[in-house]
């Protein structure tokens, strides 16, 4: 129950509470959980989780492996589990019915009856929380237009769908005074606002290395997220996208700076 109902079941819910297994996953760093949302369907929307473990000195990200966090925080909350249930059941041993009053077999009763509701009420919501996610927020205000395209463009480009991209051309050292990856192996300018590039390293690298360099540049690191990152500085805006290439041997990396 620890690892399925709580790690598993609760966490995906509400992931922080598998940050407890912090000290086995990744000690001396920071946990952090990126989310990605993907639309599958008109009524169906599926939620995936990223765990990283971020050096708390050189901040460089090392996915971690979600088998092992759910077994540390599982084994954590089943112990639990088992304390609580042990102490039930030591009290509930020791006490004599035949000896007990009116009223404390009344009251026994009356808690049974509270404990089954509880239970009942937190299996039903826990069942209905996808429904409750997948309501639409309203909105109080009127979105300007230019922002609402820019986070539609960074939705779609972290959507995790594999790019056709298949330019040949060389690729750019710099572009818009964005340094281009020197592992590189070709890229285009897609338009005047973005750019495009292949690279035969992994996403963890990718990420480290804008991470690491737009800071350097002044870039401020606003939203993290599975396959994609957004920087701002000033009133400029640069988004940092990560998405599969068709071969499944390379990342396409797909700039998108917004002055």
């Amino acid at each position: 129950m620890g690892i399925t109902f709580v790690s598993i079941g609760l966490g995906s819910l509400f992931p922080a509470l598998n940050t407890v297994a912090k000290p086995f996953v990744c000690p001396g760093g920071q946990m952090q959980v990126n989310s990605q949302n993907y639309q599958v369907s008109p009524v169906e929307r599926v939620t995936t989780l990223t765990w990283y473990c971020v050096d708390g000195q050189s901040g460089t990200k090392t996915e971690l492996y979600p088998f092992i966090i759910n077994f540390y925080a599982g084994s954590f909350y089943g112990f639990l589990i088992v304390v609580v249930v042990a102490i039930f059941w030591y009290f509930y041993g020791r006490w004599d019915p035949s000896t007990a009053t009116a009223e404390s077999k009344k009251r026994v009763a009356w808690m049974q009856v509270a404990i089954v509701i509880i239970v009942f009420v937190c299996v039903t919501l826990f069942n209905l929380m996808p429904l409750f996610r997948s309501m639409p927020a309203e909105s109080t205000s009127t979105p300007d237009p230019t922002t609402s395209s820019l986070a539609l463009t960074y939705e779609t480009l972290t959507s995790g769908n594999p790019s056709d991209f298949s330019s040949t051309d060389k690729p750019l050292a710099n572009w818009n005074g964005i340094p281009i990856m020197p592992q590189a192996i070709s890229g285009q300018q897609v338009n005047t606002g973005t750019y495009t590039f292949k690279v035969p390293v992994d996403s963890g690298t990718i990420e480290t290395f804008y991470t690491d360099t737009l800071k350097s540049l002044g870039w401020n690191l606003e939203d993290s997220r599975w396959l994609g990152m957004k920087f701002t500085k000033d009133k400029n805006v640069l988004l940092v996208t990560l998405a599969p290439a068709t071969d499944m041997e390379n990342w396409i990396v797909t700039l998108v700076f917004d002055p």
